[in-house]
């Protein structure tokens, strides 16, 4: 008798195993083609915007191989300029492209980032659709193009690739440049003392430094009246008072307004400054120039490749 129960458990439990098994292989089934799985790390044959594979093979595939992803251009290859060019978030939580940036710093050797790829990874994560499966965006990307290293105020742009210095960083905003403004700004290019005259005219993320020349050091201000004297000593560092402070400066004689206007300004500032040794910073406005968003504001992967497709750095929230 005990033997015939201990049979029939046996069978029962055989029974409850084929069961699960013919459910679990009826499900797996559904994503099985005539040519068989769609693969997602093979992407070169995709010309659409959406790929379709089982999120089961995808995790083991992924577990297999963790450096193989849908945007890695160089496979996972590491970049010789990884380590000695870093790469950071700034402000990647912003819907406005214009606000949105992240950073790049050299400590090493000059290095040319023209042609440097920026990616996220939306095609990391997958989107279920009302049919049950699972699709998977294409990652959005970003190339680095050219830049100026003098902005100036004409308008005369000698733009060539944008070189980090030792100790340069280079802060790559998503959205611009500014074309439709007072003074347009075509281009990226790297910052200099007398930007912070422009700094209300844009709507820069971060806010530009402002180390401009202040106005009461200026060694020709002894050869003004004491009464313009006195007024250049009010002027607020990168101020330029006939926009700021027009009623004042309207009560000032021509002879002081002139002496304004020849330095407080940004024209005038570089005009004045552009020889000297410190005329340029160490600091790069990069744009992007995409008319939208490109990091998640949520969470995401954001990496740095160079100009041969191999990862200089990776940063994820």
């Amino acid at each position: 008798m005990q033997n015939n129960r201990g049979i029939i458990k046996v069978l029962l439990f055989i029974i409850i195993v084929a069961a699960f098994l013919l459910v679990f292989f009826s499900k797996f089934a559904q994503y099985f083609k005539p040519s068989g799985i769609i693969d997602k790390a093979d992407t070169t044959s995709y010309t659409g915007l959406w790929t379709q594979t089982n999120p089961l093979v995808d995790f083991i595939d992924k577990q297999a191989d963790p450096t193989v992803t849908t945007s890695s251009p160089g496979g996972g290859t590491k970049s010789p300029y990884a380590g000695r060019v870093t790469f950071s978030g700034g402000s990647t939580y912003s819907y406005q492209p214009y606000e949105e940036y992240v950073t790049i710093r050299n400590a090493g050797a000059p290095v040319s980032i023209t042609g440097w790829v920026i990616t996220n990874a939306k095609g990391e994560r997958p989107i279920e659709t009302s049919a049950n499966n699972y699709v998977y965006p294409v990652n959005d990307s970003a190339t680095i193009g050219q830049g100026t290293e003098y902005l100036s105020p004409e308008g005369a742009y000698d733009r060539g690739p944008i070189v980090l210095k030792t100790g340069d960083t280079a802060i790559v905003t998503t959205g611009g440049p500014f074309i439709q403004f007072r003074m347009p700004i075509p281009t990226s290019f790297r910052e200099n003392i007398c930007l912070g005259y422009l700094d209300k005219d844009y709507p820069w993320s971060p806010s530009v430094s402002r180390p401009c020349p202040i106005a009461s050091k200026d060694p020709d201000i002894d050869t003004m009246t004491d009464e313009c004297y006195d007024y250049v000593r009010t002027i607020s560092r990168c101020e330029d008072p006939e926009r700021y402070d027009k009623e004042r400066f309207d009560l000032q004689r021509t002879p002081c307004k002139d002496f304004m206007r020849e330095r407080f300004t940004y024209q005038g500032c570089v005009t004045k400054n552009r020889a000297s040794d410190n005329f340029s910073l160490k600091q790069w406005r990069v744009f992007l120039g995409k008319s939208r968003e490109l990091y998640s504001n949520r969470h995401d992967t954001i990496t740095l490749y160079d100009a041969e497709g191999r990862i200089v750095g990776q940063f994820s929230y």
